[in-house]
């Protein structure tokens, strides 16, 4: 990293929380609530195979009155990554070219983390505390 260059891996938020593809919206919910995040991984084989905001779970779950609905159903797929060393720039320029607004970090092929839009804007990571459901 050249000096003064901030890489993904220093803003990301970590670590990622999961949940399965299988695990209801509520549950879901319950433990985005207890760790204090607005998005979840989501796993199929304990892979990442999408992603979940709260804005998903209130706009295509709730407000359909479908809040025991599994998580796959609702979630953002196909996952857009970036890897831990990418600079912060590149990260930007990713976000604007698909439009979103997340992008899940990867380093050595395992997934570390999340890099957000504030992530980048505050030049601070998040971490994120354990919790079980």
């Amino acid at each position: 990293m050249a000096a003064g260059l901030l890489e993904v891996r220093d803003v990301m938020t970590y670590p990622a929380i999961k949940a399965d593809e299988d695990a209801s919206v509520a549950e879901v919910a319950k433990g985005m609530k207890m760790s204090g995040i607005g998005t979840m991984v989501i796993t199929k084989e304990d892979r990442p195979v999408g992603i979940v905001t709260d804005r998903d779970i209130v706009i295509k779950a709730v407000i359909e009155g479908r809040s025991e609905v599994k998580v796959k159903e609702i979630m953002s797929s196909p996952l857009v990554t970036i890897n831990a060393d990418a600079s912060l720039m590149g990260a930007c320029k990713l976000i604007v070219e698909k439009g979103i607004r997340r992008l899940l970090v990867i380093d050595d092929g395992e997934l570390v983390g999340i890099v957000t839009l504030r992530n980048i804007v505050t030049g601070e990571p998040e971490h994120v505390r354990a919790y079980l459901f």
